[in-house]
């Protein structure tokens, strides 16, 4: 039986949507023959705005999640190279949605703890440093304002993370 090794990890991560970032930590545990099992927590902290009718909408987004990936190094080298992921988490989502017409504002807050998958793709430079790409289908779908006979709903979809990986 093989024994598990660890190795920690530090990840700056900025969603390919505008105003958001996160921070992570993962532990790669290398299984032989370019597979590894990695679990990984991560921040997210997310803004948008968008008008909708004539109700300007406005978002804020706090997401820790908690995963597990399976990592596979076609290379069969951990940490060297191109690698494929794909794993299953479960997220906070913590969703304050503001609206505002001419003639009223409404702001909800709603939490919903959700499942989700997750796949990327990414690059080990050196054994220390990474880049990341990673699709998390996180999904929110029940906020509705009403604004003074004005209904707008908003939901939250997927995001797609670019990753800066350090490896110590």
């Amino acid at each position: 039986m093989r024994l598990l090794t660890a190795i920690a990890c530090f990840a700056v991560t900025a969603s390919l949507h505008a105003g958001s970032y996160g921070v992570g930590v993962q532990a790669v545990f290398d299984q032989g023959n370019g597979n590894a099992i990695t679990p990984r927590a991560d921040f997210l902290h997310a803004t948008d705005s968008s008008t909708v009718s004539s109700v300007a909408l406005s978002a804020t987004a706090n997401i820790p999640t908690l995963g597990v990936d399976w990592d596979w190094f076609p290379g069969k080298d951990v940490h060297k190279g191109f690698y494929g992921l794909v794993g299953v988490g479960v997220g906070r989502i913590n969703l304050e949605v503001s609206g505002s017409t001419a003639a009223a504002a409404a702001t909800t807050t709603v939490h919903k703890l959700t499942g989700y998958p997750e796949a990327g793709l990414g690059w080990e430079f050196t054994r220390h440093v990474g880049l990341e790409l990673l699709y998390k289908d996180l999904r929110y779908h029940d906020v509705v304002l009403d604004l003074a006979g004005t209904t707008a709903g908003y939901s939250l979809s997927g995001t797609v993370q670019g990753s800066l990986v350090v490896r110590f």
